[in-house]
């Protein structure tokens, strides 16, 4: 019997430490299946702040091309503004050196702006300031001759002009100037006022520009109506030229003679 309890003891004390592992493994089991899902969230977590980080990178690379879009076309803007207020410029010396001399610098052969790049546009700007720079010395040469042959006039360099007639049209509006008298020096362009009445200022006016050239020639408004022979005293002549709008006529007469230096 008591063989048989001792037996019955040393059995419960076997089964009692088999069993411990086993609920040991079990607990260490659960714990692994509880933090597996810890893991899984933080790996789909991840992913989306680097999609949020590249969407700002994205955001970010297409405000930095607009500005440079932008500031593109405020670049060609201004390279547009400067070729145009250079090509009226050298166009203006131009049209005063053909006047007043007789001939004048041909002038830049460049495409219309909208025909040229930013490079191109660069390039005719500065061939439009040689220009400009070139033809600027050449009207101030020209203008310092003609004040020495004011001080000192040889044959030719003076006429003395009388307007007689003068008849201004302007659509159905059309007025008679009053007559007047000037005297030109060799190289010298003017401009004088045609009036309905000489002695009150009248809405029915115009501007005449009359130039006496270098190449003896005799312009109105751009227009040649005579060559002046230095040697002939004395002449006349006609004319039918555009107003300096080109919105008219003025049609008339003038004669002119050769002032003598004695």
């Amino acid at each position: 019997m008591s063989t048989f309890r001792t037996g019955l003891l040393l059995a419960t004390l076997l089964l009692s430490a088999c069993s411990m592992p086993i609920l040991k493994d079990l607990q260490n089991e659960q714990t692994e299946n509880t933090s597996t899902p810890n893991t899984v969230s933080t790996e789909q977590t991840t992913p989306s702040k680097t999609t949020a980080n590249n969407a700002e990178t994205v955001e970010t690379s297409v405000v930095i091309d607009t500005n440079e879009v932008s500031n593109a076309k405020s670049s060609n803007g201004d390279l547009a503004e400067q070729f145009a207020a250079q090509k009226e410029l050298a166009k203006t010396n131009y049209s005063e050196l053909k006047k007043r001399v007789g001939n004048a610098p041909e002038l830049p052969r460049l495409l219309a702006t909208e025909q040229l790049n930013s490079k191109e546009m660069s390039s005719g700007i500065q061939e439009l300031r040689s220009y400009i720079s070139k033809t600027n010395t050449a009207i101030a040469l020209l203008n310092a001759r003609v004040d020495d042959r004011e001080k000192v006039a040889m044959n030719g360099d003076l006429i003395r002009i009388f307007l007689s007639e003068a008849t201004v049209t302007h659509g159905k509006t059309t007025f008679k100037a009053q007559p007047l008298v000037g005297q030109w020096v060799r190289g010298e362009s003017r401009v004088i006022r045609l009036k309905d009445n000489i002695l009150f200022e009248n809405p029915k006016s115009e501007d005449l520009n009359i130039t006496f050239s270098e190449t003896y020639q005799l312009v109105i408004n751009g227009e040649v109506i005579s060559t002046i022979n230095p040697n002939k005293e004395k002449n006349n002549a006609s004319f039918n030229v555009s107003t300096t709008g080109n919105s008219g006529t003025v049609v008339g007469k003038l004669d002119y003679r050769i002032v003598n230096n004695k």
